[in-house]
This record gives structure tokens, sequence and C-alpha cells, in this order.
């Protein structure tokens, strides 16, 4: 009997001691890795418990912590994790994992250029090469419940001085399958607050290819805005991400991969550095095609921007979209001035888009360059560009938009990826306000407009060594407002020639072709366009009549001065119908104010007088005497020999002189002087009372005045007054 039980108690001892063992192996555990952590992987690390259910097979540890080499700030932790094995399985040559937990880990990744905080616990590269025993062997395992709660990663790029902080990360995943031959997983896990992620894949082993389909929801895009900011001014991107792709690959061909599906980006807007939001939607959608890593072709169906709204704002200092999209420009001069001489031709990377659709958009322009904000707005904005390549010669771009809910442009152009120069388009304006635009002719022609429309043509056609392009403009009731203070105003007379060629039903009808080579170094389209419409408007201001004769039904070479007889005092038949029509202009025109400049020659212009009152003279003397016929003064002829005997009483050298500088000898030069005044007063005056009494013209309209002789050109120095107009 004592022999019995001495036998039983040996192994009851051991088994007790062994139980006792495993009871405080946990401990036992836990404080050998604590303390003998930095010896075993090169970081502190502390575990709050740790725990074995030899039942289960499972393990469990709380509140660990893996910190920095620093010994102080946390690299890596977590609340629990807990993992059931199934050794059951073992016997059928299969590694089985019941269930995987893990709660809140939380790790954060710190980048200083090349080093990151996690570097030290890499282990170094090894060229020892071990063979792999188990090629042949069939290789099967199986994870289910894997679960993650709550997790955080944090990353900081000291560089930069940007950190990117994901949070809320959570992850069910029901079961991972694999085996040699094929394989399968299904992930399905929450990623931020709303975001949802469910991956599932398939593996051939044989056949060495693999299937991945990807689908997202709501997934929140904020994160990607840290790798955005080194080609574009971005502040902040917002924006839902719903999608559904396949991903097809070949483990033999690491690169050869190719992506098919559709996405969409909900409730999308970016904010620029700026603070403002630059462009946002209430949708983007896009269709994949295929999308091929190794042929680097990019082939999408259709892109589509529902509702878009773009925001334009132009400053002293620049423009926003340009500053956008700063960092983008700048790169691309550092990597073209320190890029390599050669580089060897790799695959061209091709593309293919097959319509780019913009529906309902919105642009929203700010100009605050002028001397007050220009604001205006393309409303449901439509375009519509299919057929986009990387060699395609033709793409055609169809558009149409509102324009600031009061007039509409549509148009369509034709361009190449072959040859950007190669362009055609045509495209119209109807009835565009121009009221909206009183900043632009405030600050260029110091009025504003208040009234007016426009109705505009455009077509251009160019390539790279010719351009043609027409401008059909229509302007209809255009009116300005008083004239303002703006300093800026150009020397260009815009606002007197465009009311000078309106015609008679109040519109201004013009055409500004322009042809040019674009291929010359210092060929702009735009400041050619204003070249010749600065021309146009110089020409018409210059020569007015030539746009106004045709209100009165005159000619134009008979309207810009008014010719008179020298010693003429009075206004004869012809010259009251001339100004007559000029009259019918004035009053359509009543804005227009005429300027009539009195120039003569003054020497030709005394002597004449000096002629007249020699004839006066003369004539008075012939008509006292009663045996003697009566004479006019008009019909007194300058070789009349009666005239010319009259005259050697005083100047004997009448013949030898010439009539005209011997009457200025017999006359005092008071006299001719005194004359001369009074003519050009009278000329003044018999102008101003035909066409302010006679034809009703309002005085201020008028304005009379006479040259300084003095300094006037031989041209100018005739009997005539010069008209020219300008306006109020």
């Amino acid at each position: 009997m004592i022999h019995i039980k001495k036998r039983y108690l040996i192994p009851g001892i051991i088994l007790g001691v062994l139980a006792i063992f495993l009871f405080f192996l946990s401990d036992i555990a836990k404080n050998y890795l604590v303390k003998n952590s930095e010896k075993l992987i090169g970081r502190k690390i502390s575990i709050g418990e740790l725990h074995v259910n030899y039942a289960k097979v499972a393990l469990q540890v709380k509140d660990f912590v893996l910190f920095e080499d620093n010994k102080t700030d946390q690299f890596l932790s977590f609340s629990e994790f807990y993992i059931n094995l199934n050794p059951w399985t073992l016997l059928q040559n299969e590694y089985s994992v019941s269930e995987i937990r893990l709660a809140e880990p939380k790790v954060q990744i710190i980048q200083d250029g090349d080093k990151f905080n996690f570097d030290s616990l890499i282990p170094k590269d090894s060229t020892e090469v071990k063979k792999d025993s188990t090629a042949n062997e069939i290789l099967k395992f199986t994870v289910r419940n894997i679960q993650l709660n709550n997790g955080q990663i944090k990353y900081i790029d000291v560089l930069k001085k940007s950190e990117f902080d994901l949070k809320d990360l959570n992850l069910n995943l029901p079961l991972i399958a694999w085996n040699n031959e094929k394989s399968n997983m299904g992930v399905d896990f929450t990623l931020g607050e709303k975001g949802h992620v469910n991956v599932q894949a398939a593996v051939d082993n044989i056949q060495k290819k693999y299937q991945i389909d990807l689908a997202t929801e709501n997934v929140d895009i904020q994160p990607i805005k840290s790798y955005m900011t080194d080609y574009f001014d971005v502040k902040s991107l917002q924006g839902a991400l719903t999608s559904k792709l396949k991903i097809v690959g070949d483990m033999n061909e690491v690169i050869n991969i190719a992506i098919s599906g559709n996405g969409s980006v909900a409730n999308f807007s970016v904010t620029d550095g700026r603070a403002e939001k630059i462009i946002s939607a209430p949708k983007v959608s896009v269709s994949i095609n295929e999308m091929n890593l190794k042929t680097f072709h990019f082939g999408f169906g259709k892109i589509e921007l529902d509702q878009p709204k773009l925001l334009v704002t132009r400053d002293k200092s620049a423009m926003n979209i340009m500053q956008f999209f700063e960092p983008l420009f700048r790169a691309d001069s550092i990597a073209a001035t320190t890029a390599p001489p050669t580089q060897e031709a790799g695959t061209p990377v091709t593309y293919k888009i097959d319509t780019i659709c913009i529906t309902n958009g919105l642009v929203s322009i700010s100009d605050n360059t002028l001397n007050r904000p220009f604001k205006y707005d393309l409303n449901r904005l439509n375009v519509t560009m299919t057929g986009l390549t990387e060699s395609a010669s033709e793409i055609p771009v169809e558009f149409n938009t509102l324009l600031n809910n009061k007039g509409e442009l549509m148009g369509k152009t034709v361009w190449s990826m072959v040859d950007f120069m190669n362009l055609q388009m045509n495209a119209k304006v109807k009835r565009m306000d121009l009221v909206s635009f009183s900043p632009y002719s405030e600050y260029y022609v110091a009025a504003p407009m208040t009234q007016g429309w426009i109705n505009y043509d455009l077509g251009l056609k160019m390539t790279s060594t010719t351009l043609n392009n027409t401008n059909n403009v229509v302007v209809d009731e255009l009116e300005f407002g008083k004239r303002t203070k703006d300093t800026t105003a150009m020397k260009v007379p815009v606002r007197l020639a465009l009311y000078i060629m309106k015609d008679k039903n109040d519109q201004i009808k013009f055409d500004l072709p322009v042809s040019g080579n674009p291929s010359e170094p210092q060929f702009k389209l735009g400041k050619l366009i204003w070249k010749t419409f600065a021309n146009l408007m110089v020409k018409t201001a210059l020569s007015p009549f030539n746009a106004l004769a045709s209100i009165a039904g005159a000619n134009p070479e008979s309207m810009d001065k008014l010719p008179f007889a020298f010693a003429q005092d009075s206004l004869d038949q012809k010259q009251r119908d001339d100004l007559t029509k000029l009259a019918t202009i004035l009053k359509k025109k009543t804005d227009l104010v005429v300027n009539f400049n009195q120039t003569t020659d003054s020497d030709k212009e005394k002597a004449q007088i000096a002629v007249e009152l020699t004839k006066s003279e003369f004539a008075a003397s012939r008509n006292t005497d009663p045996t003697t016929q009566k004479v006019k003064v008009s019909e007194i002829k300058n070789d009349d020999a009666n005239l010319l005997a009259f005259i050697r009483k005083t100047v004997p050298a009448v013949d030898s002189l010439g009539i005209e500088t011997a009457c200025t000898k017999r006359i005092e030069a008071s006299r001719i002087d005194s004359r001369f005044q009074e003519i050009l007063n009278q000329r003044n005056k018999a102008l101003s009372e035909f066409l302010i009494q006679n034809q009703g013209i309002p005085a201020e309209n008028i304005q009379v005045t006479i040259a300084d002789f003095r300094t006037l050109p031989q041209e100018l120095k005739v009997p005539q007054f010069k008209v020219e107009v300008s306006i109020k």
C-alpha cells in the first residue's frame, strides 16, 4: 500500500510543481521580457499584465508600451493584445488561429530626412541565404476573427514640419485562409468615423496570379492632403471616397498590375493657403477602364464633375490659381535644372479619357487690381471633352454658360495633343450685360457703363506659324455715366470712339480681324487683339465724321472743316447746309461736344481786308459823284481800271507792287487790324447763333475758339473752322 502511494506521489509532486511553474510563468515571462528587452530587441518595453490561458491555448497582453531610443517617448503601445490558437489543426498540417484582438494600438512614426524612428528595430542586412526546406510542403493556415479597435497612427515629418494623424482605425477581419495552391482573404473594417473598407483577395499560387476586389464607402480623403503639399498650396482637403476597384496582378512581375472600376468623391473641396475654398463639388465621379502599371497606360471612361465651383481671384501680387500651383511649378523648375543631361528612354506613358463632363458649374471671378473690386460669375457652366489621348490630333470641346445670369456664352474648340499650337475655336456671346464691367470702364476710361449689351462672334484658326482671328462685335444701347476721378484712364479715346460709332439704331458694330505668326518670340494674341482694338478707337476718334456722317446723309470729307473766303464775315448757303447736317448729328448724339477752332493766314487775310476797304472807299467816291454810274463793292474786280486809277492817287507803284500790297500801304495798319478782329468775331458769332438759335443745339454742346495764328502749321493757314468732337 505504501509502495502504491509512493508511485503516485512523485508524479503528483511533479505535476504540482509544473502547475505552480505554469501559474507563475506569466509573471516570470513578463518580468524577463521587461528586464531584458533592450538586449532582446534594442528598445525598452513595459507590460502591465501578461496572461496565458492553457485551457484555450490563448495569450493576453495588456498595457504594452514600446519606447523610443530615448527610453521616454512612446513609439508603440496598445491596451490589449489577445490571441487564441487552435493547436488541433496541426494534426492536419494546418496552422490555425481562432481569434486575434488588438485594442487601442497607437504608433508614432517620425521621419527626419532619410532617417526614421524605427530604424534601430530593423535587423542589419545579412548575406547568408538559408535553404527553403518547405518548398515542396503544403502550407496551410487559417486566421479567424481578427479585430483591431480604436487604433491610431501618427506620422511626423520633421523637415517638412507636417503631421499626419490617422485616428479611429477599426478592423474586423472574419477570415484569412492560405494554402500552397489557392488562397482567399476577406477584410472588412471601418476607417475614420464614417469610412468603411472591404477587401476581398484571391491568390492562385499555381498560375502565380492574384485578384483583389477593393470597395470603400465614405472614406475621408483628408489624410492624403499631406502628400499634396509638395505640389499644391493646399491647406485642407475634404471629401468622402466611395469606390469599387478590381486589381489584377502577376506574382512573377510585381509591376504587372491592372486596375479597373469606378470611384466618386462626395462633398469634395480644396482650401488653398489663403484659406479660401478654391474648388468644390457635391460629387466627382471617375470610371477606370484600365490602368496598367507595367505598360504605363492609364485608361479612363468618364470623368464627371457635378455642380463644381471654382474661385478665381486676381490680386495685385498674383492670381490665386497661380499661387495654388506654384509648388508644382517650382518642383518642375528644380527638376529641369538638376536633371542629368541624358537619360535612357523608358516605357512611354499613354493615357485615354473617353469623356470629361462638367455639369452646372460655377466660376466666381474677382479682380482686386482695379480701383474698386470686380466680381463676376459664370453660371450653369457645362463643358464636354471627348477623345483625350496623348496622341490625339483633334480633341473637341463644347461649352456653354450663363454670363452673370444676364447673357450666354457658347462655343466649340478643337485642339491637338500632338501640336498645341494647332487650334480652332468658334464661340458666341449673346446679350452680355456691360454694366457689370463698370469697374473696368472706370479704371480704363474714367466713366461707368450705365447701360449696354454686347453680342460677339469669335473665330480662330491657328497653327504653329499662322493665325487668323475674327472678332465681330455688336454693342446695343451703350451708355456711359458721368466722368469719374479715376487717374488710371488710358490715353486711348475708347469712350469717345464707341459713342461716335453708334449708328441710328443705337448700335455699335465693328470687326477686328487679327493675323500673325505665333512662332515669333513677341507674339501674344491678347496683346495683338488689344492693339488692333486700340488702333480702331484712335482712328475713329481722329476721324469721327467717317462714322457720324451717315446719320445726316452727309459726305464725311465735308464735315471736319467749314471753309471761308478771306474777309468773309457771314455764312453763305453752303455753310448753312453743312451746319444743318452737323446739327442733325448733335440732336441724335446729345453727349457730343463740337469744337470749332477758327484758323486763317493772318497776312493774306489782312491783305484781302485792305483790298476790301480800298474797294469800299472807291465805291463811296463813285457813288457820291452824280456824273458816274453807281457800283457795288462785291462787283468790283481787282483789275478794274478805274479802281487801279483810284489807287495810283496814293500809291503810284500799284502796277509793280500788286493790288494787295498797294492797298496794304494805303490803308492804316490799325484800321486793318481792327477789321481783321471784327471779321473773326463775326464768324464766331454767326456760327454760334446759327447752331444755338436757329437749330436749337444747347450752348454747352458748342465751343467756338480762335487759333493762335503765331504757331499755326502752314497747312492750317486757310480761313476755316476746324471741326473736332469730344464727349461730355
